[in-house]
């Protein structure tokens, strides 16, 4: 049976490149497409077949900012499938205060966290009724190596751009593990790796395809193969290692 998997933010950058591996590795699958608008998400279709994709993309007005849209999205998705198997939270921002900024500051870290942290947390909570009709839900969480505590205390990362964004990604980190324990064997946590999408400015080190490989793994590796865990993939690999908290 096709199972239906719902990826937020997916009209460009690494989203995008979900959507795209997704379709590549398991054809039978119904893809939804989710983005701020229908016109965004029809778009990046538009762009998925003139890259010879073929599978069954639907797209999906969401807005994760917006509790009147995620329920809506809900609802669609509920009368269109009747049941989602997995879901990809992936839609993100990272906002990069000025040096010494002051004024804007509290501005800039709520709009992260209502994205990164708050957005998250609502579309889970809202499809977790319709993820628990599927035989095998999943819930995976684009997160970045930002938001491990280990890695930034051990001086292996250069200074980050965006403390905002880093602090968001580790309280995703939070968020996931918290989530685990309330719905055992559902929720994995990824790192896409530093790609090149409109996020950074196109400053990233790795392809936005390459970085979807560790998404695109967890939603097709067996059940048990990989836990609840802070998931990477390195180049060229073909299985997840972990990354420490």
């Amino acid at each position: 049976m096709p199972r239906t998997i719902l990826i937020t933010g997916a009209n460009r950058g690494i989203g995008f490149s979900i959507v795209q591996g997704l379709a590549v590795r398991k054809s039978s699958d119904q893809l939804i497409l989710a983005a701020h608008s229908v016109d965004k998400a029809n778009g990046a279709i538009t762009e998925l077949r003139k890259l010879g994709i073929t599978a069954e993309v639907d797209s999906l007005a969401l807005d994760v900012m917006d509790d009147a849209s995620i329920k809506a999205a809900e609802q669609t998705v509920r009368e269109r499938y009747g049941k989602l198997d997995i879901l990809i939270n992936n839609a993100g921002i990272g906002l990069v205060p000025s040096p010494g900024e002051i004024d804007n500051l509290r501005s800039i870290y709520n709009a992260v966290y209502d994205t990164n942290v708050s957005g998250v947390a609502v579309v889970t909570s809202v499809f977790l009724p319709l993820l628990a009709l599927s035989p095998d839900p999943r819930v995976i969480n684009v997160s970045s190596a930002r938001a491990s505590i280990e890695l930034a205390m051990s001086g292996e990362l250069p200074p980050t751009r965006s403390i905002p964004y880093s602090a968001s990604k580790t309280a995703l980190n939070v968020l996931t593990i918290e989530y685990q324990k309330l719905y055992p064997n559902v929720l994995f946590q990824t790192n896409p790796g530093y790609c090149k999408t409109g996020l950074n400015g196109y400053e990233g080190l790795r392809d936005p395809l390459d970085g979807a490989g560790v998404v695109v793994e967890l939603a097709n590796a067996a059940r048990d193969k990989y836990k609840s865990e802070f998931w990477a993939m390195e180049n060229d690999a073909e299985e997840c290692s972990t990354v420490p908290w």
